[in-house]
């Protein structure tokens, strides 16, 4: 058997061929299910893997058997027990296990990869994990029950619930609770379970979700992680114009892009060390009379001007910690803020809510609630985002902005400051999490950073700059150089004059 094949012995091979002839028998019967359940691609879960994998649970068949997983698998027997009669435990080969078996063609068609295992054991699989994910939603209808008890006792366990491989179907869970009669018999559609699983979705989702108003029908519902996701591209105030779609640039311009915006990042550093330097002079300048040698050496700014002359003296550890990744081309917060005086506000909408007013130089951004699993549910959410045919890419989009816009804890902090950015993360983690994310969207130009773009470079401090690059661009870091030693020659003979006075150069007696 090859090396690289997708079965692991003859067995396996057997039980695909009667899998394949099974499925090709009854596809007529399931053309209507829709793959929901995908294996995320390499090339998104390559960066960091452990936030697509679970770490402590499993639910469904991809990981079910996992070695490291599978420790919890007496967890889960004792808990489903836990709220069974005796006659269901009693007759649950019958009553469950029967049923799924009969649904073996519609419980493969909902899995994008291919399940190497047999009717029987996918059956248990999806019974077991079924159930305890059932025992995890009890409860999160009730807002009372919601806030409180189940929030901090299945904290643990969102991480994995709501990663895209771990998804269990929604038309398996109500086979199961059919089976169990878990639902009442006027109840055909099973309308108990949506506010079960928008519950989850409204405690563990970062961004605020649609109302239930504008919800989709509960029949087209795949499972939790697709409700989360079509709950928050659908939130959308009608009072705002929707995000222009896309905004990343073309996959060709990607490259040219990243090159930009490291250049801005370095140009802006540039602008803020000249500063420093420019200040730290004339408060020399002012108080000369009063400083020692010494102290001039000590106070000269010896970091910022190492940096102009090309000797990298910053924090290396601090740089292999915010490695640099790919983003959008767009000015961070604060420099918006510093340097072309723009405000910032939270939107009562959604994603489809971002816009900047030039007339009112706001931009406006939807209200993100970052905590510990926040990072894995919007990087899960993408993913499944990336998998739909069908998709506009609304997600990736937002968080492409966002990744543009806060590079560092400054950022993270003017935005929390402005209600923007709230929950538990640190200012230093939300710039870790926006900055650990490669470009997600590959799709055309977005006019709300066109907009912004413009906006910026033209405010007086930054067109000034730039006039000045453009036209000295080859020259400035020798003009830098030369303007840095005659500064430092400066400031040394004023310290040598104030030691051992200098009135033949300066014509001053004693």
């Amino acid at each position: 058997m090859s090396l690289y094949s997708i079965l692991s012995s003859s067995d396996s091979e057997e039980r695909w061929v009667n899998g394949i002839s099974q499925y090709f028998e009854k596809e007529v019967a399931i053309h209507n299910v829709p793959v929901s359940v995908f294996s995320v691609p390499k090339a998104i879960s390559a960066v960091k893997p452990e936030a697509y994998t679970p770490q402590v649970i499993a639910f469904g068949p991809y990981h079910h058997m996992e070695p490291e997983l599978y420790q919890m698998e007496k967890y889960k027997l004792a808990t489903i027990k836990s709220f069974l009669s005796l006659e269901q435990i009693l007759n649950f080969q019958e009553l469950v296990i029967e049923k799924l078996k009969e649904l073996e063609p519609v419980i493969r068609a909902c899995y994008h990869k291919y399940l190497d295992h047999d009717g029987d054991a996918l059956a248990w699989i999806v019974a077991i994990d079924g159930l305890f994910l059932l025992d995890i939603l009890r409860g999160y209808g009730h807002a009372k029950y919601s806030q409180h008890k189940s929030l901090k006792q299945d904290a643990v366990l969102c991480r994995d619930v709501m990663m895209l491989e771990n998804q269990i179907p929604v038309i398996l869970l109500k086979q199961i609770r059919k089976s169990l009669q878990f639902t009442s018999v006027r109840d055909g559609d099973d309308l108990e379970l949506f506010p079960k699983l928008r519950g989850f979705c409204q405690i563990h989702s970062p961004l605020k979700l649609a109302p239930i108003s504008s919800t989709p029908p509960y029949s087209s519902c795949l499972h939790l992680l697709d409700l989360m996701y079509f709950l928050i591209v659908n939130h959308q105030a009608t009072t705002t114009r929707p995000l222009e779609q896309a905004i990343c640039l073309e996959k060709t311009d990607a490259r040219a892009d990243a090159v930009q915006h490291q250049s801005e990042v370095e140009e802006n550093d540039l602008i803020l060390n000249v500063g420093e330097i420019v200040q730290m002079g004339m408060r020399l300048g002012i108080v000369k009379s009063v400083l020692k040698p010494v102290e001039v050496i000590q106070d000269m700014p010896w970091e910022k001007i190492s940096n102009l002359l090309g000797l990298k003296m910053g924090n290396e550890h601090d740089k292999e910690n915010h490695p640099k990744v790919e983003e959008i081309t767009i000015p961070s917060v604060s420099h918006l803020s510093k340097f072309a005086g723009v405000k910032f506000s939270h939107t009562a909408g959604g994603i489809g809510d971002i816009k900047f007013v030039q007339g009112e130089a706001t931009l406006y951004l939807p209200i993100i609630t970052l905590n510990a699993n926040s990072e894995v549910v919007l990087r899960n959410l993408v993913a499944y985002e990336v998998a739909l045919s069908n998709s506009a890419g609304k997600l990736a989009q937002y968080l492409d902005f966002m990744c543009g816009i806060v590079d560092t804890a400054e950022d993270a902090q003017l935005l929390r400051e402005k209600g923007i950015i709230k929950g538990d993360l640190s200012n230093e983690e939300i710039a870790d999490l926006f900055n650990g994310m490669n470009r997600l969207s590959a799709k055309a130009r977005n006019k709300t950073v066109d907009e912004i773009n413009e906006y910026y470079n033209k405010r007086p401090m930054v067109k000034g700059y730039n006039f000045v690059k453009k036209r000295v661009f080859t020259s400035w870091r020798i003009l830098t150089l030369s303007s840095t030693i005659l500064l430092l020659l400066l400031f040394l003979m004023n310290s040598f004059c104030q030691v051992y006075r200098c009135p033949k150069f300066f014509g001053r007696s004693r």
